[in-house]
């Protein structure tokens, strides 16, 4: 913690200068929240932990729209979309004053953000729908190291895959509605011999097709705790929430690697969560891209596995288990949680996103 502690120390370099204007009740994306000194409501459990050692600002608001390098959406773009006469006038505002204006869209949609010259930040986007003003952020994760941080040794036994989260309907409801979702993009992988279709299959369908197989396999040591809601949010979680995240965490640690299928959108918190405690992620590439792909050498410390392969991943992951050598492996965890102290815990990523990308 000390490293990430001293990179907010206040910098020398003047800071990009923000206008923004608000709307009264809804509550403020993450990078203003330093500046702003305000609650953040979120029914995204554990989501406030993401920004503990965001405590010093990035950025300076200004009052005066004239002054401000650009301006910015303070709001999650999915609360505010339907707000027309709203984000028209945030529009009209930076056009007047010849400003770019930076848009933040946590969540799943991948539609795109209404509003002309803007600089967008997303979680959810498919690689080849990925529009030029777009920029792939990391989902908020928590950063889990001070729950346990250690190394695995590589073994002489099967490698461990570990799984804890949703992966079982709730009811038939859920049964027909992720049926009905899979449906076209199943047959038209069937029909074409396109696998890559089944990217746009929702995540529940894929765990439950996948997890089962895995759980099978005498190629891998499977490590899965199967739940039938998104223990992630108030609305939807069945459990104590400090029971939830301690066998989420627990299950991580106990883990070779942490296997990482989207969800409705297309990103994965668990990857990041994994990556926080060192731990291997296999990525099951459903046209995912990454948060600064250009400079995050991903390859050296993820598993990623095409959707065409999506019922071969036990075999790929033992062979790539027996082809990496004790000091690689040990290597791919330490680079791992490398990889999220510099670039891609959230205020490290604001961080550069605002010294680079703005």
């Amino acid at each position: 913690m000390g490293e990430i502690s001293a990179f907010f120390k206040p910098i020398l370099v003047p800071m990009k200068r923000v206008y923004f204007e608000r709307l009264e009740g809804i509550p403020l994306i993450p990078l203003l929240l330093p500046n702003c000194q305000e609650d953040h409501p979120t029914r995204q459990l554990f989501q406030k932990e993401a920004f503990r050692d965001l405590k010093d600002p990035l950025v300076e608001v200004v009052t005066d729209p004239a002054w401000a390098d650009v301006h910015l959406l303070p709001h999650n773009y999915p609360l505010v979309s339907t707000r027309v006469d709203y984000l028209r006038q945030c529009q009209e505002t930076a056009t007047r004053h010849g400003k770019r204006i930076v848009v933040f869209w946590n969540g799943d949609g991948t539609g795109p953000v209404s509003m002309k010259n803007a600089v967008v930040f997303r979680t959810s986007q498919y690689e080849s729908k990925l529009r030029k003003n777009e920029h792939i952020m990391p989902a908020y994760a928590e950063d889990l190291k001070g729950k346990g941080l250690f190394v695995r040794d590589k073994t002489d036994a099967s490698p461990v895959v570990g799984f804890c989260g949703w992966a079982q309907c709730k009811n038939f409801k859920n049964v027909v509605g992720s049926f009905l979702q899979a449906f076209p993009h199943e047959a038209y992988a069937l029909i074409t011999g396109y696998p890559q279709s089944r990217s746009f299959i929702k995540g529940l369908t894929l765990r439950r097709r996948i997890l089962p197989r895995l759980a099978k396999s005498t190629l891998i040591r499977p490590n899965f705790i199967l739940r039938s809601s998104h223990s992630a949010h108030a609305a939807t979680i069945r459990l104590d929430p400090a029971q939830a995240r301690r066998e989420y965490t627990e299950n991580l640690l106990s883990s070779d690697f942490a296997l990482c299928i989207r969800g409705d959108g297309n990103y994965s918190l668990r990857f990041y969560e994994a990556l926080s405690l060192g731990r291997v992620p296999i990525l099951l590439d459903t046209d995912v891209r990454l948060p600064l792909a250009e400079i995050v050498r991903y390859s050296s410390f993820i598993l990623a596995i095409s959707i065409a392969d999506l019922d071969r991943i036990d075999e790929i992951v033992a062979d790539n288990w027996a082809h990496t050598s004790d000091q690689r492996w040990f290597m791919m965890q330490v680079e791992a949680r490398n990889a999220f102290e510099k670039y891609l815990s959230a205020p490290r990523y604001l961080a550069y996103a605002v010294e680079h990308l703005f």
